[in-house]
């Protein structure tokens, strides 16, 4: 018979008892304060918890300093919206009787004697409609909105009982979040509560993802708010050319978006259509035409509204707009593409250039591959070097609109227009001519920007590569100075691995320049005849691509 009584107490249990309904109730407590169960609590989107105790009850006593530190951290982390109740189950306890207990054993939250109703108030979780009682203290939480009753929450000790119900407070509590599309919570933006009956809205600065009705002093009772969330800040995060590349590809019916937010994303100027308009717009805000998206916040919300009731949490869908593939930072850094890829090798052809004239400077790559897209951010001195076009003969569509300089900055961003540009082994892909402002290195001038715009290239594998830019200082692998001594002219054997032109210079001891000629060399080795001119006898540095490849002893007969 014992065994058939514990099984149906465990389907009982499993069927009904956790789910029922509270009853409602109304005491009034030690101090003379009325307290109504749903009225006051439920209705109101708030947790109550309940202790059956009474004063004389030792395990209580054991128990009291544990709930009234409980008490004081749910008060401090959910303020108004959780309240503790402590109702005595003995006639004896009067309200004189439970305001002398409570105030020996320092507690703060309301309690309740006989007088006040609370026997009345505890019988229902004394007779077995919600569960066996196992005696004092017995602790019950009642849901908010729906007054489910969460029965004998108890653990083996006074600590562990107390962390069990500061977790399904937290269950039936939720802070409210807002997520990204990749799933993580955004931390900081503005929320709005505006009353259904058209009252005041209260606004609050959330900083930490989170927020809860504690946060907005004053909002009234109701059943339910208006909530509207804003952000319009760092409008670069997440957005990098490979976005544009996305796009062009949706556009294009190449590779057609997979998820509804990327059309929000995808669209800068809130027409509700993706087009090349888009592109535009989002490329000048990567060059830095715009500093924000004109009369478009840099974040939309779907839905723009929704309805918040005490007892719930809005839901909203934070979209970043111009970031399609989801490489937000929800912490608002200024993120960027996945970096877990081999770098792409991208070299200056270095040069020397005296004040006055124009040079150019090619980029090249020593890896084949087939380009979506590149971007690109190069700073350097204005005062040394004027930037005066850019071009490229194997990228097609780079234009003057894929490229902006600005305060000693150089933006380039290109997409392909349709499908991938191959792009071939130490090719030149690039090509900026420069003006000399004063004497000096081209490469050693321009120096390539890691925030916001990081160096990248989209390749047609779907990835994006980090651009490893440096000074082809290395260009250079063997030279030959002959004849040495020389007299009127020498020849210059040099291995070059890669096609294009390479200045040579002639150095004197003070460090001037005082010979320089443009070679046009072809891969392997290369011989060049070089006549210095009516330079005087003396010991000359070599320098060819920016290297010093030898020394020259150049004699007069």
């Amino acid at each position: 018979m014992r065994k058939l009584i514990l099984v149906m107490y465990s389907l009982a249990s499993a069927l009904g008892w956790a789910a029922a309904q509270a009853p409602d109730f109304t005491a009034t407590d030690s101090g003379g304060k009325t307290h109504s169960l749903y009225a006051d609590y439920v209705n109101q989107g708030k947790v109550v918890v309940l202790e059956i105790f009474f004063i004389n009850c030792p395990p209580c006593v054991a128990h009291a300093p544990h709930v009234q530190s409980l008490y004081q951290q749910m008060k401090s982390q959910y303020g108004n919206r959780v309240e503790f109740l402590l109702l005595s189950d003995k006639s004896a306890d009067t309200n004189p009787l439970v305001a002398q207990y409570r105030t020996s054993k320092s507690l703060t939250m309301p309690a309740v004697g006989s007088d006040g109703g609370s026997v009345t108030a505890v019988q229902p979780y004394k007779n077995g409609q919600f569960g066996t009682f196992l005696g004092t203290p017995t602790f019950v939480v009642i849901a908010p909105g729906t007054g489910q009753v969460h029965y004998d929450i108890r653990s083996n000790n006074a600590a562990g009982t107390m962390a069990l119900i500061a977790q399904k407070i937290a269950d039936l509590l939720p802070a409210c979040r807002i997520t990204v599309p990749q799933g993580d919570t955004l931390q900081k933006y503005r929320i709005t509560l505006t009353p259904p009956n058209g009252g005041p809205s209260f606004s609050h600065q959330v900083t930490n993802g989170a927020y809860t009705l504690e946060d907005f002093p004053g909002l009234p009772a109701m059943p339910f708010y208006e909530a509207v969330p804003t952000k319009n800040d760092n409008p670069l995060n997440g957005v990098s050319t490979f976005d544009l590349v996305l796009i062009n590809r949706q556009i294009l019916g190449i590779e057609p978006f997979q998820h509804p937010w990327q059309f929000a994303a995808a669209d800068a100027n809130n027409s509700n259509t993706v087009s090349t308009i888009d592109i535009v717009e989002f490329r000048k805000l990567i060059l830095g035409i715009y500093d924000t998206l004109p009369q478009v916040p840099s974040w939309v919300f779907s839905p723009s509204m929704d309805t918040l009731r005490p007892q719930q949490c809005a839901q909203f869908l934070a979209i970043k707009k111009g970031d399609v593939n989801g490489s937000t930072d929800s912490k608002n850094l200024l993120a960027t593409n996945d970096r877990n890829t081999e770098p792409w090798p991208v070299f200056l052809e270095d040069q020397n250039i005296p004040a006055g004239q124009t040079r150019t400077l090619r980029l090249h790559t020593h890896k084949r591959g087939h380009w979506m897209g590149f971007q690109a951010a190069l700073r350097y001195d204005a005062r040394a070097l004027q930037i005066l076009n850019v071009r490229s003969d194997v990228l097609t569509g780079l234009d003057e609109n894929t490229w902006r300089v600005s305060d000693g900055r150089l933006a380039l961003s290109w997409i392909a227009p349709g499908n991938p540009v191959e792009v071939p082994d130490r090719a030149v892909f690039l090509e900026i001519e420069i003006l000399a402002l004063r004497d000096g290195s081209l490469a050693g001038g321009l120096i390539p920007e890691e925030m916001p715009l990081r160096a990248e290239v989209y390749s047609a594998d779907g990835k994006a590569y980090p651009l490893e830019i440096r000074s082809d200082s290395r260009q250079v692998f063997e030279a030959v100075v002959a004849p040495n001594p020389a007299t009127g002219y020498f020849t210059l054997r040099l291995e070059h691995n890669t096609p294009g032109q390479v200045p040579l210079q002639l150095i004197d001891v003070q460090g001037r320049v005082v010979f320089e000629k443009i070679l046009t060399l072809e891969s392997g080795i290369n011989r060049c005849e070089i006549a210095p001119g009516h330079l005087a006898a003396g010991i000359y540095a070599v320098r060819a691509g920016g290297e010093v490849v030898g020394r020259l002893i150049l004699e007069r007969h």
